[in-house]
């Protein structure tokens, strides 16, 4: 009895087991993930492309929560605006975090942050600095600072009051470029959380409510299993060319692997590589907004340069495409576009004279390769005969006929009988005829 008694209680056990061990399966396949996208460097449209793409599949997917962990320098104005604008009518649960220790949400960075559903730092990280400046990185001057100024300000308190933040520290980190690190951030409450890293913060707002379009929204982010949604390969290498100095450099580079291929017909590489980089350096002014009239200039110079070492123009040509050259690398990008501070918004001028100075010895070196070529002396008629090698179509004692440069000739032995079939070597012309004598291999001349 004893002993049915306890075969009873461990089919009981194990029944309840694997029970559990089903749930527990189940519990985990429905279990919500966590998205977590990293915002690193500055911000440009790629960097909101590639937020909107994370917040997009977070939604389809009914994440538990998108988390971005933040660490940038600033950005564009309107790239900014646009990854606010997503988080604000995200319908998915978005937590940024500036981390890991070390880290800043400055300018752009700020916006970006206070945008969250929850704003969280890492210690020893620091968030502000949000003054618009020039495309050059200075300060805007005149009315324009005016305008950049306030319109920036509408935008951060708005998104602190949506968020319930602090809307007089938001004003002041846009008018004062005021910065705090993350225990004051915490204190006057411009974030809601300090964690030490992204597992330690998901379970610090697990259980807390936020507010998306579709109503209130619990998080349940303790133990939810964590996806990492960074960038793809594609992405990076986009984010890296769109910047101004890298687009003008690839449009050079692009445009010297062309013309070496022009010039040069059947080497290929030089001409996939300029083609490349091209079409990148155009995806990166299209992306940009770059003036048509600097990309216009840039082209006409390359034009110019060209000509060059076609027509004799004692170097205007040359001086015309410098000039060309230097007028598009700066108006290519308007130097007055206001812009967060971070990312230079405009070509340096040291990009520009880099650009200059390699056009120049470029094209220099091949105006020089181009004319020593036009002043070599040109072998033809005699010239050319004199040394050639053929051989003798008939028996040459001392006259017969012989083939040399694929032309047969009458020719006169000057080394006694030649018989047909041998080789002769030419030692001079005399009028129509050839004076040729008799030849052996190379081996056998010299002893070999």
């Amino acid at each position: 009895m004893l002993n049915i008694a306890i075969r009873l209680v461990s089919l009981v056990a194990m029944v309840l087991g694997l029970a559990g061990a089903v749930a527990g399966v189940a519990s985990g396949a429905d279990a919500k993930p966590v998205l977590v996208g990293h915002i690193t460097g500055v911000i440009n449209p790629i960097t909101a492309r590639y937020v909107d793409r994370l917040v997009t599949e977070g939604e389809q997917r009914a994440a538990a929560a998108v988390v971005f962990v933040i660490d940038t320098p600033g950005g564009l104005i309107d790239s900014t605006y646009l990854i606010t604008g997503r988080f604000l009518n995200a319908r998915v649960p978005v937590v940024t975090y500036v981390g890991p220790s070390g880290a800043r949400a400055a300018s752009a960075g700020t916006f970006i942050t206070m945008a969250g559903h929850i704003a969280a730092m890492a210690p020893a990280t620091n968030i502000g600095a949000a003054h618009p400046v020039d495309s050059s990185g200075s300060d805007i001057q005149g009315d324009l600072r005016l305008k950049a100024e306030n319109d920036a300000t509408a935008q951060i308190t708005k998104i602190a009051v949506a968020r319930g933040r602090n809307e007089k520290w938001a004003e002041e980190a846009v008018r004062k470029s005021v910065s705090i690190r993350d225990d004051e951030a915490l204190r006057i409450n411009v974030v809601d959380v300090v964690a030490a890293d992204v597992p330690t913060l998901l379970a610090k707002i697990d259980g807390r409510e936020v507010t998306l379009l579709q109503g209130r929204a619990k998080l349940a982010t303790a133990g939810a299993p964590v996806e990492a949604g960074d960038p793809s390969p594609f992405e990076t290498l986009l984010h890296l060319i769109v910047d101004p100095q890298i687009a003008v450099l690839l449009f050079t580079v692009g445009t010297y692997g062309i013309i070496f291929e022009l010039s040069n017909p059947g080497l290929i590489f030089p001409g996939i590589v300029g083609v490349i980089a091209i079409v990148l350096a155009l995806f990166a002014f299209g992306t940009l907004d770059a003036n048509a009239a600097g990309i216009a200039l840039m082209v006409f110079a390359v034009l110019l340069f060209v000509a060059e070492i076609k027509v004799v123009s004692h170097g205007l040509l040359t001086a015309g495409g410098v000039a060309a050259l230097i007028v598009g690398t700066i108006v290519v990008f308007p130097p007055g576009r206001p812009t967060f501070p971070g990312l230079r918004a405009s070509v340096d001028p040291i990009v520009i004279a880099f650009v200059v100075a390699l056009t120049l010895l470029f094209f220099g070196v091949a105006v020089r390769s181009a004319l020593r070529f036009i002043r070599l002396p040109v072998a033809s008629g005699r010239e050319i005969l004199v040394g050639a090698v053929g051989v003798a179509k008939s028996d040459v004692a001392p006259t017969g006929i012989v083939r040399v440069a694929d032309d047969e000739w009458s020719a006169v032995s000057s080394g006694g009988p030649i018989a047909r079939g041998s080789a002769v070597r030419v030692q001079r012309v005399d009028g129509i005829r050839l004076i040729v004598e008799p030849t052996r291999p190379r081996g056998k001349e010299e002893g070999l």
